[in-house]
């Protein structure tokens, strides 16, 4: 019994006509066994699509829920008070954003988090990146699972390089395995949608690069903020 591909539809060469049949050859075509196996291959990713799709909405609506108690989850606050050109972090303990600022008028700092915990458990990170020149600046907004995995990673880069508004997000599974991804770019003036150069996209300034953690544990001041007890 032999199967062909017609117009993206399975079909007998028994059900074809005879000038049909006898070009069949220029077709898709296989026979019995084969095809029960190409449909099994199929029948498997359609699966799979549709578990990630199941997990892709199960993070959005994790995401949603986050966005709504981090306005009365408990806020903890740390910055990076080392030197910019320092290759080693050193991250400080602030009780408030008031706290922040006021030592950032004597010591400035490029890279600041804040933090929300719920019963004990982070459930929330944005990361706040600059340089000192002011030439750009990122934002990190990490989404934990209440085991402390990362599900999405919304990233926001603003620079004067080009002028650009880059947005990504990144999906993860349990094991930190990166499921879906999506890039747009905008004007930094207008906000308007705008299509990213070839040498944008090709030569990117190290500062384009994400650095996300995927897991809450794994975060560089994870003492300061867990372990501790904040």
């Amino acid at each position: 019994m032999i199967w062909c591909v017609l117009r993206n539809k399975p079909i007998l060469v028994t059900q074809l006509g005879r000038w049909t049949r006898e070009r069949f050859r220029l077709m898709n075509c296989f026979s019995r066994p084969a095809f029960a196996v190409i449909l099994l291959f199929a029948s498997l990713g359609v699966s799979a699509q549709s578990k990630g799709s199941a997990e892709i909405r199960r993070i959005d609506a994790l995401a949603k829920s986050t966005d709504r108690e981090v306005n009365k989850a408990i806020k903890v606050i740390v910055a990076d008070v080392a030197d910019f050109d320092k290759d080693k972090a050193e991250w400080k303990l602030f009780g408030s954003e008031q706290e922040l600022e006021k030592f950032r008028e004597k010591t400035e700092t490029y890279t600041t988090a804040l933090n929300w915990k719920r019963n004990g458990k982070l459930i929330a990170t944005n990361l706040t990146l600059s340089s000192p020149s002011g030439d750009w600046s990122k934002f990190l907004f990490h989404y934990f699972r209440p085991d402390g995995s990362l599900a999405l990673v919304r990233s926001e880069l603003r620079t004067f390089y080009g002028d650009y508004v880059v947005k990504e997000s990144r999906y993860f599974d349990r094991q930190g395995r990166l499921i879906r991804k999506s890039i747009k770019y905008f004007d930094l003036i207008s906000g308007k949608p705008k299509k990213p150069t070839r040498e944008l996209r090709e030569d990117k300034p190290s500062f384009y690069k994400v650095d996300y953690f995927v897991n809450a544990r794994k975060l560089p001041f994870a003492e300061l903020i867990l372990i501790q007890g904040h």
